[in-house]
């Protein structure tokens, strides 16, 4: 155990001369009347222990601590106070047994300590002394005041000694440590959140613009894929036409050939028969009936050439109904949309419409293509009607063009070398103008594919040639040989078969008579004996009927052959016009067809049905508006950055929740420490009390619940009442006190303890029993009391006696006997 063996002081306050006070025992008492500097010898340890503040030292400035000299005796140049300590068990970090601790302050106000008579630091004095419990600030030393300061404490000021006792004073300073961390995470969280919030915000708007970026990359890939199956389809379905019209044509020519050979044969068999025929005129010749023979001849033949006629007449007739038929498919009106025609407030097909010069009439079929089939209307609501019309009658699909709503994109600057807009070549009436410019409004007339070559180089418009080759702003290029579709005349036709049937009629009249007198002359045959000769003449004349009929079947069968023949060599011309275009827009897909997927969906599906999708398509993609297709790659850059940024802000919330569970279990172990310390306490304060009072006594808080609430001390001397200390007479409020500081020194016992006029308040009995106590306890502990109580002189075991000379304290030392 570490003891204060001696004291050694020099120029410190009353104390000029070195002065040296031993402390063999446990138990020494330094007296002396009020004034002598008894209490500076407490000062003086406490000056080596490390106290800095002169005002702790009962003195206003530093300098104060140094004798300052009277009448006859100098003031001294510095304070010097060596503090001697014994080290038997080691607990101080050194090897001696007694340890040398000094400190030394000049009127310049510089203090130096030494240890074991080497220069050494304050801070490493105090790093050595809190080892053995030794503290300027300790409650092993008990001051001039510091009871009555007890005893004036509020209850919360005396709660707070626990808290020292208990150290939880550490707890307070990791708690407000961690309370500051809590307010720069907190900070930092409000802050992240901000920039989250506002983070979020933009990747919303990007969001929306990637979500776009995408359904129009999706749709223009399902359009490429829509198209492409279109081509395929068309091109493999136009190749196998090509094939089977040339299977068909092939059987055609074949059947040609054997009418041919059939009507050839027909012809051998009516010459042998105008032969015969000839024979028998000429036998007619050598009898008298000639002349009669001549006139039924003449009839007959004249019947014969009436008859052949009206037979011509149908055929031309038959001929011009096909012709007014072909020329109708030609002009490519949809026969099953004419009755829409006939509904209030539609105008008619876009080719109805419009006058095309002769010059221009192939750019603008071939620039026009589907359109001129589109039906103009007057209104929007027109145009929905029609379109329900359809529907209801189940009778087929049409584009409509409402001319209230119909409007065409700004033109571009005419290039120089183009013969001009194709809207402004075209002839309409001027509540067409929308239409037309809807149509042809963007499509320039150039001369020829040379001179579109060379406008294409510096100009992306749309352009078609005289020839009908057209170049797309795409750049694609469709164009070769265009079957020119013949220029109607349906009237014309109409009125050389209206013609033709009036002439029909006037033969058939003719033959009837022709027929009629023939009839009479027969009969003058029979009557005249020729009959025989007619009957032959007439079974002949019967036979080259027969064979002409024959003949005519066959050459009508010829015709109507030739006529399909025709019908599929057109039809082939048609094919293999558009299969040349064909094959050029699939060479153009082919590349990206075989990288496409779901082919298999889209192969299945009719042409129709994807022209519908495609239609569909376009309109999808013409809904969503302007595009960015960057946003998809920088929404993804934007929202990683999000992601890693939320995840900070996680973090830092995490680190949040962390400081905050910090706190609480800070707080839980400072009451855990708190509780316990007073727990303690409590029970030593009731014993220390019992000893001193033979009373009860107890320690509590004003709020069980809370420990920052005040500290309640309560006391029961014998028969007497409970009370607080508060209430209590002022000899009760000394004991108490007293009490309660020894229970502080007892719960964390120091090397010694210095105690100065502690019994300056109490009367003779209760100086006795804190006598009493500290006797009992000096057994064990080093007690260094300054007091001038002749009871608690009397108990001690050397005495210290200070007085006061011409301004200096001087020390005489008695050690007394052992009662």
């Amino acid at each position: 155990m570490v003891r204060l063996e001696k004291v050694v002081l020099q120029g410190f306050k009353s104390f000029k001369r070195p002065t040296s006070m031993a402390f063999p025992s446990n138990f020494a008492v330094v007296t002396g009347p009020n004034g002598c500097g008894k209490s500076n010898v407490g000062d003086s340890i406490s000056f080596v222990l490390g106290k800095t503040s002169p005002k702790h030292l009962r003195a206003k400035k530093a300098q104060d601590l140094i004798f300052h000299g009277s009448k006859n005796k100098k003031p001294s140049d510095y304070a010097k106070v060596n503090l001697m300590f014994s080290n038997g068990s080691k607990v101080l970090p050194f090897d001696e047994k007694e340890i040398s601790v000094s400190r030394r302050l000049n009127k310049a106000g510089i203090s130096s300590y030494k240890l074991n008579g080497k220069i050494s630091t304050r801070q490493r004095i105090l790093d050595i002394f809190i080892q053995a419990r030794m503290n300027p600030g300790g409650h092993n030393m008990i001051r001039q005041g510091d009871v009555t300061k007890v005893i004036e404490m509020n209850p919360v000021e005396r709660r707070e000694v626990i808290d020292e006792i208990s150290g939880i004073k550490e707890y307070d300073e990791k708690r407000n440590h961690a309370l500051k961390q809590l307010e720069k995470v907190e900070e930092k969280v409000r802050e992240a959140e901000i920039i989250l919030e506002q983070k979020e915000e933009i990747i919303e708007k990007m969001r929306k613009d990637r979500d776009s970026a995408l359904e129009y990359r999706n749709l223009t890939n399902e359009l490429e894929l829509v198209k492409s199956t279109i081509v395929w389809k068309e091109f493999t379905s136009s190749e196998k036409n090509i094939g089977s019209l040339e299977k068909n044509i092939e059987e055609k020519e074949g059947g040609l050939e054997k009418l041919e050979k059939e009507i050839k044969g027909i012809d051998r068999e009516m010459e042998e028969k105008d032969r015969e025929m000839e024979s028998l005129m000429k036998e007619v010749m050598k009898k008298d009936q000639v002349e009669i023979t001549k006139k039924i001849s003449k009839i007959e033949s004249s019947l014969d050439s009436k008859e052949n006629l009206i037979r011509s007449n149908e055929r031309e007739i038959e001929r011009l109904t096909e012709m007014v038929k072909n020329l109708s498919t030609m002009k490519g009106t949809p026969d099953h949309l004419k009755p829409v025609l006939e509904l209030k407030g539609v105008h008619g097909f876009v080719k109805d419409l419009i006058i095309v010069p002769d010059k221009y009439r192939v750019s603008a079929e071939v620039a026009g293509g589907t359109h001129m089939n589109d039906i103009v209307v007057d209104t929007l609501g027109t145009a929905i009607h029609c379109v329900k019309y359809l529907k209801e009658e189940k009778i087929g699909r049409a584009r409509f063009l409402p001319l209230d709503k119909i409007r065409s994109s700004p033109k571009p600057s005419l290039p120089q070398g183009t013969l001009g807009w194709l809207s402004e070549l075209i002839h309409h009436d001027r509540e067409y103008i929308p239409v037309v410019e809807y149509v042809f409004g963007r499509t320039a007339c150039v001369n020829d594919i040379d001179k579109a070559k060379k406008i294409a180089e510096k100009n992306r418009i749309r352009m078609v040639t005289i020839d009908g080759d057209i170049f797309e702003t795409s750049g694609a290029v469709f164009g070769g040989h265009y079957i020119r579709q013949a220029k109607p005349e349906t009237k014309k036709y109409l009125k050389e078969k209206e013609k033709l049937d009036e002439e029909n009629h006037i033969l058939r009249m003719e033959i009837e008579e022709l027929k009629e007198k023939l009839k009479e002359m027969r009969k003058g045959v029979k009557e005249t004996g020729t009959f025989d000769f007619e009957r032959k003449r007439a079974k002949i004349k019967e036979e080259i009927e027969a064979l002409r009929d024959k003949r005519s079947g066959t050459y009508d069968k010829r015709m109507n052959l030739q006529e399909e023949l025709n019908r599929f060599k057109i039809n082939k011309a048609r094919y293999e016009a558009n299969f040349d275009n064909l094959r050029i827009q699939w060479e153009e897909h082919k590349k990206t067809w075989k990288s496409l997927e779901n082919k298999e969906i889209y192969q299945k599906k009719s042409v129709s049905s994807l022209k519908d999708r495609e239609k569909e398509i376009l309109e999808s993609i013409s809904s969503i508006g302007p595009v960015n297709l960057k946003a998809i790659e920088e929404f993804e850059i934007l929202y990683e950055e999000f992601e890693e940024f939320r995840e900070r802000v996680e973090k830092i919330s995490e680190e949040k929740e962390s400081v905050i569970k910090s706190i609480t279990e800070i707080e839980n172990r400072k009451r855990e420490v708190f509780m316990q310390t007073l727990e303690d306490m409590g029970k030593l304060f009731k014993k220390i009390y019992s000893d001193l009072t033979k009373g009860e006594a107890e320690l509590g808080l004003d709020d069980p619940m809370d420990i920052n609430s005040g500290l309640l001390i309560s006391a029961q001397p014998p028969n007497k009442k409970l009370l607080y200390i508060d209430a209590m007479s002022g000899g009760e409020k000394v004991l108490t006190a007293l009490a309660f500081l020894f229970t502080i020194q007892r719960y964390k016992p120091s090397p010694f303890y210095l105690l100065d006029e502690i019994d300056a308040a109490l009367d003779r009995p209760n100086t006795r029993r804190v006598v009493d106590m500290i006797k009992s306890q000096s057994k064990d502990v080093q007690f260094i009391i300054i007091s001038h109580n002749n009871e608690m002189v009397k108990a001690a075991d050397i005495v210290y006696g200070i007085s006061m000379e011409d301004g200096e304290s001087k020390v005489m030392g008695l050690k007394l006997p052992e009662n």
